[in-house]
């Protein structure tokens, strides 16, 4: 496993995506922990302030993962991530999304997952993106269409859905 690359924040339009920084980690923790959002994850419990920080320790060190915190105006909006990236082929799963309770409804991660889309095409090289989202997940499939996603594939109540990027830059 090499180290991480570093990756400096990605503005587009308003939008911004920064690397998780650990003084992140209160905040994404209760954001992930918040009832409305962590039903829609497939582990589901909430996650003490321990397992969060050990996993982000983990995460520190791997160089296929790669968390961002959305701001917007300055602020925090939500998370978003690019992960289990197989630099060979040029392929990642995105998710992780999630909204600041404050910040819900507001558009900003639909913002988010066209920039995302567009750092992992410009920036990370990548040829191939796709997703696991529960099919009964309406709000979020709408913004992976919208963002240029469709569905490949249905089981056990998850939708794959997937974007071809194209050659890389």
């Amino acid at each position: 496993m090499s180290a991480k690359r570093p990756l400096p924040p990605y503005s587009v339009q308003g939008v911004t995506l920064r690397p998780l920084a650990q003084d992140d980690l209160p905040l994404t923790l209760q954001w992930r922990n918040h009832d409305d959002a962590r039903v829609w994850f497939k582990h589901s419990a909430k996650l003490s302030s321990e397992q969060h920080a050990r996993w982000f320790d983990l995460y520190q060190a791997k160089d296929t993962d790669f968390v961002f915190i959305v701001e917007s105006e300055g602020r925090p909006v939500g998370q978003a991530a690019v992960y289990g990236i197989d630099w060979a082929t040029g392929s990642a799963e995105v998710g992780r999304f999630l909204s600041a309770p404050s910040a819900r409804g507001q558009g900003h991660l639909f913002k988010a997952c066209g920039v995302l889309v567009g750092l992992c095409r410009e920036h990370l090289a990548l040829r191939h993106l796709f997703l696991e989202v529960f099919a009964t997940n309406q709000r979020a499939i709408r913004i992976y269409q919208g963002n240029g996603f469709r569905a490949v594939a249905q089981a056990d109540g998850l939708l794959r859905m997937e974007q071809p990027l194209g050659d890389a830059p």
